[in-house]
């Protein structure tokens, strides 16, 4: 087949060049001038320059019919080999026709391949931004479960100092009752105590007062007795002188013994008022207890507040750390979704 770029032409211009050099035109010297085509083309068209130039063969001697025979044998070869020719000029310019629409189709083919690369390209360059934007994403969701664990550390350390305080003040608190209830102990037995013996003090006082109030009783009745008689002895001075200085020394007696039984009586008296002032202070120190004893109370209410207060911190905290952990569960569920997401955009890159 014969190639696009050679032509008679060009043969025939490269022959003229050759002979213009005083050089024989030959198959080897034409297509080193032209720098190309096959032996195989050029040969009939070097041949056909030279008969259309009309340049004489030398025949040597040869016989007419032979020359004959060999012109009609070069003219049919002629023939054929332009009949040839044109047969693979037609089928180049088919060929040709088919590769112009090949070249065509592959223009287009190309041109649609370049607008799929520039697609596959700003596919690529969005893919890669969201890959950037899933990283930083990634990045962000990383941050904060580092913030979220943190957190949930700090969280899970207040909790441990907060059940610590909860555990002192529980016992604290035990303490504080135990005194409390020994000292409420304590002091209803002293109480106790306390009042036994003031109550058997202020009978014996009492058993004392009522001995002396009848011995007074008596001691009077008596004195009575003695005035009647030294009212009747008085008549009889003469004869009962003896007998009324014996009943004045008796009524003297009797009058000291009263005394005494006064002044006895003065001193139940203020053994009782003693007692009294007794009793009162310890009412007072009841008092000052009983003061003390709501005090206390208000302590121990004020310390179970401090207890509910810090339950309720403790619950808070609870649910703080329920809600860290639930949201962990969802970064870490986010996390695995992105790492999946990221994974099949890398198996699809």
């Amino acid at each position: 087949m014969a190639r696009a770029g050679v032509t008679y032409h060009d043969v025939a211009k490269a022959a003229e060049a050759i002979k213009s050099q005083r050089q024989e035109p030959t198959v080897d010297r034409v297509r080193e001038h032209l720098g190309t085509g096959s032996k195989s083309t050029i040969a009939p068209l070097l041949k056909r320059w030279r008969s259309d130039n009309g340049e004489a063969v030398d025949t040597g001697g040869l016989p007419n019919d032979l020359i004959e025979v060999v012109k009609s044998l070069h003219e049919r070869v002629q023939q054929m080999a332009d009949h040839r020719i044109e047969q693979v000029r037609q089928e180049f310019e088919g060929f040709n026709k088919a590769l112009r629409k090949e070249l065509s189709d592959a223009k287009n083919t190309i041109v649609q391949l370049t607008a799929r690369q520039q697609d596959l390209d700003s596919q690529i360059e969005r893919q890669n931004k969201e890959k950037g934007e899933t990283e930083k994403s990634l990045e962000d969701v990383r941050i904060s479960l580092v913030k979220a664990e943190s957190q949930r550390d700090e969280a899970i350390a207040r909790t441990t100092e907060l059940k610590e305080s909860v555990a002192e003040l529980k016992q604290e608190n035990k303490d504080i009752r135990e005194h409390f209830e020994h000292y409420q102990q304590r002091t209803a037995e002293d109480r106790q105590q306390e009042r036994e013996q003031f109550r058997t003090v202020t009978q014996g006082l009492k058993d004392q007062v009522r001995d002396l109030q009848h011995r007074l009783t008596q001691a009077e009745f008596k004195a009575s007795e003695l005035f009647d008689a030294n009212a009747q002895l008085q008549s009889d001075a003469g004869k009962l002188e003896q007998a009324n200085a014996t009943l004045n020394r008796e009524l003297n007696g009797k009058i000291e013994d009263i005394q005494n039984l006064k002044r006895d009586l003065e001193d139940a008296l203020t053994k009782c008022r003693d007692f009294q002032h007794k009793n009162e202070q310890l009412a007072e120190n009841a008092a000052v207890i009983t003061t003390q004893k709501a005090d206390v109370d208000k302590q121990v209410a004020v310390l179970t507040q401090a207890l509910e207060t810090t339950k309720a911190e403790l619950k808070v905290c609870q649910d703080k750390i329920a809600f860290l952990t639930d949201e962990n569960k969802v970064i870490l569920q986010e996390k695995a979704m992105i790492l999946g997401q990221f994974k099949q955009l890398q198996g699809s890159l």
